[in-house]
Formats: C-alpha cells, sequence, structure tokens
C-alpha cells in the first residue's frame, strides 16, 4: 500500500477479528439494545491510538521484527464483563474478553501481554499515546460490545450475555497497525504483520 504525503494523526495496532466472526458479533450487536460495532470492525487492540514521532516506515520497522519473533496462537473471546468507561467518566463500558488457549500442555499463557509489551517497547520512541491514562490500566484484552451505558443498562446487557453466550475462536497470525488520516476522509489505511510463520499468502484471507 502507498503510503500518504502527510504525516498521519493518529495509529494504533490491533489484532482483528476473523471476517467470519465480524459478521456474527456486528450482527449480535444490531440486535442488542445498547450495544454498538465499529465501522472499521471489531478489533482487540494492543496500542491504543497514538500520534507517530516519526515516518510510517520508520514505525512498520519497529513493529515487523516484533511480529516475526513471535509466533500464531489461539484465542477466545467469551467472558462479558461491565466495567468503568474510561473515556466517559461515570458510564459503563461492556467487553468480550480475550484469553488464550494452551496447545500444548503445561505451556504457560502470556504470550499476548509479551506481544504486547515488545510492541510497546519497540514503538515507544515513535509515539505519543493520545490518551496515555489507558496505559496506565492493566490490561485487558477485549472486544467492545458498548460504551456509555448506565450501570443498570450494562449489568442488563452483560446478565443477557450470560443467559445467551457470545463467543469464538481463532489463531492469532497477524498483527495490523492502522492509520488514520484526515486527508483521506478519516478512513484507515491498514498495513499487515505477520507472525512467524505465517507464510504471506494468508494475508489475503482478511
Amino acid at each position: 500500500m502507498a503510503e500518504t504525503a502527510e504525516t498521519p494523526t493518529l495509529s494504533s495496532v490491533q489484532i482483528m477479528l476473523p471476517e467470519a466472526i465480524q459478521r456474527r458479533f456486528e450482527r449480535w450487536t444490531k440486535k442488542m439494545p445498547g450495544a454498538s460495532w465499529p465501522g472499521w470492525g471489531g478489533h482487540v487492540t494492543l496500542v491504543p491510538s497514538f500520534v507517530p514521532q516519526g515516518s510510517i516506515k520508520e514505525v512498520r520497522a519497529a513493529i515487523a521484527p516484533v511480529c516475526a519473533q513471535e509466533k500464531p496462537f489461539p484465542v477466545r473471546v467469551a467472558t462479558p464483563v461491565a466495567v468503568p468507561d474510561i473515556t466517559r467518566p461515570g458510564y459503563q463500558a461492556v467487553f468480550l474478553l480475550l484469553e488464550e488457549k494452551s496447545e500444548e500442555q503445561g505451556e504457560k499463557p502470556g504470550r499476548l501481554q509479551n506481544l504486547r509489551d515488545a510492541l510497546l517497547q519497540a514503538l515507544a520512541p515513535l509515539r505519543e499515546d493520545l490518551r496515555p491514562e489507558l496505559l496506565q490500566q492493566p490490561f485487558m484484552p477485549h472486544v467492545t460490545l458498548a460504551l456509555g451505558l448506565g450501570e443498570a443498562e450494562a449489568a442488563a446487557m452483560v446478565q443477557t450475555m450470560r443467559a445467551e453466550p457470545l463467543s469464538a475462536e481463532f489463531m492469532v497470525e497477524i498483527i495490523w497497525l492502522l492509520i488514520k488520516n484526515p486527508t483521506d476522509g478519516g478512513r484507515f489505511d491498514r498495513h499487515a504483520f505477520p507472525l512467524g510463520g505465517v507464510v504471506a499468502a494468508e494475508l489475503l484471507r482478511d
């Protein structure tokens, strides 16, 4: 993908949900009062929005070796929780938590945390965080299903989800750098970084 001539205002690093899961979760949000779904797709944020302090080429060069050193791993999203909405004080958000699945007996979780820590470290000199407070919170990988809800509304949504579970499992094989450029109507450019062992042809699946 060709790089834009102007420096993008915002970037982030994400795990994007596979297309089939995207469609199923989006259908669910349309039927659930109070739920919402981002127009650019369901995701798990690894590095929240930041203003690049260098060229996109430098940002990509920092991300690529981190992803190349990490092998694909399986995850599951299944547990609904209501938490304070840090972007809207006094309101609640509803998350579907993401958990690692162990492929081998005795394998310890923590690969997702380690991957995130490595990305944050690699990008440290290249980013100015839009909301630094997000990085001061314990890492809680999740898919966001609702924002800005009242406490009772959020609790009711979680109760409904526990009675009629919403869940999915998939392999994390690709990490995405998303770039929002105001000169392109606010749309996102996407740059894919396969984890070690994923061949280039598999990128076409997303």
